[in-house]
C-alpha cells in the first residue's frame, strides 16, 4: 500500500493535516483573554493617575463675547518690532549723553553731557599726579611745563631729533 499525505501508520486518512499537539484553541484564547485583561488594567491605571495628579478645575465666570483689554504674557516677550525698539534705545542712549543727570546723589557723582565735558577738560586740563619722593629716581611723572621743555618741535617725531638740537634732516 502506498502512503498518501495524511494518512497515519493504520492508512486512515484524517481530517485535518497538521499536528494537534502544538496548540489548542483554549490556550489561544487564554493568551488573548490575559492581553485584553492587561489593556483594561493599564486603561484603568492610567486614568486612576491622571485624576490623583491633575489639580482640580475652578469654577468661572464665562469669558467675555468681546475682549475688553488685553493682558499681556510674564516676561520674557517676543519683539514685536525691532527697528522701532532700536530706535528708542539710540533715542534713550544719546539723551543721557546730552543731558545732565545724578549717577550717584549720595556720593555727588553728576553726569555731563559730552560737549561740556570736553570744555571743561580744555578749561582745566587733565589732572596730574603730586609728585612724591618715595619711588626710584626715573620712575616720577614729568610735570607739565618739564613735558613741554623737551617737546619735539612741531612737524618732528620726538624720537627724530638730534643730541646736538637739531631735526636730523640737516645732518646730511
Amino acid at each position: 500500500m502506498e502512503a498518501r499525505p495524511g494518512a497515519g501508520e493504520t492508512g486512515h486518512v484524517h481530517a485535518y493535516a497538521h499536528e494537534g499537539t502544538d496548540t489548542s484553541v483554549h490556550n489561544v484564547a487564554m493568551l488573548a483573554g490575559v492581553f485584553v485583561g492587561l489593556l483594561i488594567f493599564g486603561f484603568i491605571v492610567g486614568y486612576g493617575t491622571f485624576k490623583i495628579l491633575s489639580p482640580p478645575e475652578s469654577v468661572s465666570p464665562p469669558p467675555a463675547l468681546v475682549e475688553t483689554s488685553r493682558t499681556l504674557p510674564p516676561g520674557p516677550r517676543l519683539q514685536v518690532n525691532a527697528p522701532k525698539d532700536l530706535a528708542n534705545y539710540l533715542k534713550q542712549q544719546q539723551q543721557t549723553l546730552d543731558t545732565y543727570g545724578w549717577v550717584d546723589q549720595k556720593a555727588g557723582v553728576v553726569r555731563v553731557p559730552i560737549d561740556r565735558a570736553m570744555d571743561l577738560l580744555l578749561e582745566k586740563g587733565l589732572p596730574v599726579r603730586a609728585e612724591s619722593g618715595g619711588g626710584p629716581p626715573g620712575s616720577q611723572q614729568k610735570s607739565p611745563s618739564a613735558a613741554k621743555r623737551t617737546a619735539a618741535p612741531a612737524g618732528v617725531a620726538p624720537g627724530n631729533q638730534n643730541p646736538s638740537g637739531g631735526t636730523g634732516a640737516e645732518a646730511k
